[in-house]
């Protein structure tokens, strides 16, 4: 295999899991083993998934057509998959397909890099497994392609030649053997039948069909006794695992029948696959991208790819969802239907999105006739059920939020873990998830043995400053005491919650990017410039996990930046960041922090008066792509500032109105 993929010889592929951990093969095997040893342990499929992870994740700038140099020499159409064929749409040519990094894979909208590379390496290495694998003939007979004894095929590599894989003298082409010369049950001499299988199931020397042809045993039987092994060459290897395993399916063809136990977990994944099986390419995109999706992309977008109006996207959008409910409501769906009803009962009112994943072992497979995981369409088909920040929640979740921390707020002191939990319990959360519901909701915070509440009246510094009762806690909302229970070591820890802050949802200029995330846009001043202190919403310091009285340190494109709350929320400066942007007096600045708690920025410079509104408003919530009506508009602004499901533009007005978004409602007026 290093032969075929050169980054293999200039890696430390002993160090990359992907590679090593392949019991069933020795080590190194991918310099010491021909390809045909590898193909008849490894599907092509199997092979091709592990070539691409390891290309993403240790190859990310290489090229495609670098990592795999035989995909320059293969058909397109061998590898003409919904989601390669999108790839191409996007790219313009084949070469241009394979000039392309995974890096690059990953920032070209509508393509999945997975996918695309698992689909290429499979074809490339599908053909080099067909010498191998053996043909069925049409009376049940595994004929072994054959050409100059020893000799390798075009597409195989240089190993492939290696004596393990020498065809029997005598074996015959499919394509060179008329149906004349096979007669029913016989088998022509030299040719390779499968033993393995039990007569009850191959009557007559037959091989059903989508059997998987290959010897089990190093003898060659010849009709319907046994008969001496081939000559001239060792018995050839075993490929039962080495057919091809059934890829997606373009417009208009049948779901892979991966047969057995395997594809039928209840049925229910072979149920699913079916059901949009036969999609053309535009509505097999809008099924991918925006009804099955976890990240929906723009109507826009969507229509610039097929060239199209927006409308007709709309339109095939409606259908498809159309065609779901109606699928959902035949008799065929009814076991789905009671899935759906246990997933419901499993999630409650709401669920961190892993808990959906997992809810059963076929949600993570892929469905295969619409390039998704299975749990994407089940979480289509959840009405009433929405995604935002990794939680799956029945309803709005800045309601459930609110609720949340009133539920909390207005509890008797002490407030300790336990109580919290069980006031959380009784919002319909299951008890497996509560606590982790409850480190989630904006501010609220778990405190542990011997914290206590950061004091908020008077510019609080996080420092108990007593509150007037000889008591010693600092007040919670409305003069209440919170977090009593904190303060002494043995007990349990308590939840303070920070007020009057507002949810991050329904905080001044920030909005929920595609990614998940939400951002702040802060727009540019000449004192920003200047290097003084970025004030920022209280409600957005307590997403980014401040609190009164804490100061820190965060990593960002040029260094590290200061975050401090003392008598508000502020980044220090910006001064270098905005340096290094470029930027100038009125243009916008959006931020964010990751995971791994490094800041994050976005700049966009200011948009000329010649503008259109809707297209300033628009760039404001952080979306560039050309603007279209204000009904479009509208879709996306509500997206950005956290609200769920069909928004009307009253309701929209409204929710910006008690954000303060004032520049906003002038520009949407």
């Amino acid at each position: 295999m290093s032969d075929l993929v050169p980054p293999l010889r200039w890696s430390d592929a002993a160090t990359i899991p992907l590679l090593r951990d392949q019991p069933e093969l020795p080590d190194a095997w991918w310099r010491s083993l021909p390809m045909a040893r590898v193909l008849a342990v490894l599907s092509p499929e199997r092979l091709a998934g592990i070539l691409s992870g390891v290309a993403l994740e240790h190859w990310p700038a290489a090229a495609v057509g670098d990592i795999l140099p035989a995909l320059y020499a293969l058909d397109p159409e061998e590898a003409d998959e919904p989601c390669t064929a999108i790839a191409l749409d996007r790219t313009g040519s084949w070469s241009g397909l394979l000039a392309l990094t995974g890096h690059e894979l990953r920032d070209q909208p509508f393509i999945q890099p997975l996918p695309v590379l698992n689909a290429l390496f499979a074809a490339v290495f599908s053909r080099m497994a067909q010498p191998v694998s053996g043909v069925a003939s049409r009376s049940g007979a595994v004929v072994v392609p054959s050409g100059a004894e020893g000799a390798p095929s075009e597409t195989a590599a240089p190993d492939a030649a290696a004596p393990e894989t020498a065809t029997p003298e005598g074996a015959v082409p499919e394509t060179a053997l008329p149906e004349s010369v096979v007669a029913e049950g016989g088998v022509p001499e030299g040719a390779v039948q499968e033993t393995a299988l039990p007569e009850s199931v191959v009557a007559g020397g037959g091989v059903p069909e989508g059997a998987v042809q290959g010897s089990a045993a190093p003898e060659v039987a010849a009709g319907s006794g046994g008969g001496p092994s081939a000559p001239d060459g060792p018995p050839a290897p075993d490929t039962s695992d080495a057919r091809p395993a059934a890829s997606p399916r373009r417009a208009g063809k049948a779901p892979p029948d991966a047969g057995g136990e395997e594809r039928r977990p209840g049925g229910l994944h072979a149920l699913l696959d079916g059901a949009f099986a036969d999609l053309d390419d535009k509505s097999w995109a809008v099924a991918q991208n925006r009804v099955f999706s976890d990240v929906p992309a723009t109507v826009e977008a969507l229509a610039k790819l097929f060239g199209v109006r927006p409308e007709v996207i709309d339109e095939a959008e409606a259908s498809l969802r159309r065609r779901l409910g109606e699928w959902l409501a035949s008799d065929e769906a009814a076991p789905y239907r009671d899935h759906l009803a246990e997933v419901r009962n499993a999630l409650g009112k709401a669920a961190p999105k892993s808990r959906l994943v997992t809810a059963a072992s076929w949600h993570v497979r892929e469905l295969h006739s619409l390039d998704v995981p299975a749990w994407q369409f089940v979480l289509a088909t959840l009405s009433g059920y929405h995604l935002v920040d990794e939680w799956l929640v029945d309803g709005d979740i800045a309601e459930l939020r609110h609720h949340t921390r009133d539920v909390i707020s207005g509890a008797k002191p002490p407030l300790t873990m336990t109580k919290a939990l069980k006031l959380v319990t009784s919002l319909g959360i299951h008890p497996e998830v509560s606590k982790e519901w409850l480190e989630n909701v904006p501010q609220l915070r778990i405190l542990g043995a011997g914290q206590q509440a950061p004091q908020r009246a008077g510019g609080g510094k996080g420092v108990d400053k007593g509150n007037g009762n000889g008591r010693g806690n600092p007040p919670g909302p409305a003069g209440k005491t919170v977090g009593a229970a904190g303060g002494e070591p043995g007990r349990e820890p308590a939840v303070a919650p920070f007020r009057p802050l507002k949810d991050v949802s329904l905080t001044r200029r920030c909005f929920r990017q595609p990614d998940g995330r939400w951002w702040l846009r802060i727009d540019i001043t000449t004192e920003h410039i200047q290097g003084t202190e970025c004030a920022l919403p209280t409600g957005f310091a307590s997403y980014l996990g401040m609190s009164p009285g804490t100061a820190s340190r965060v990593q960002s494109a040029v260094g590290e930046i200061a975050l401090s709350w003392r008598e508000r929320p502020v980044l220090e400066s910006l001064r270098t960041l905005l340096e290094d942007v470029g930027a100038k007096q009125g243009s916008h600045l959006f931020l964010t922090l990751s995971d791994e708690g490094v800041l994050r920025a976005r700049h966009l410079p200011t948009a000329g008066e010649e503008v259109e509104p809707i297209a300033r408003a628009l760039r404001l919530v952080g979306y560039t792509a050309p603007g279209g009506t204000q009904e479009q508009a509208g879709r996306v602004i509500a997206t950005r500032v956290g609200m769920t499901g069909p928004v009307s533009l009253p309701d929209l007005l409204g929710r910006l109105r008690e954000r303060g978004d004032r520049d906003l409602l002038s520009l949407m007026a």
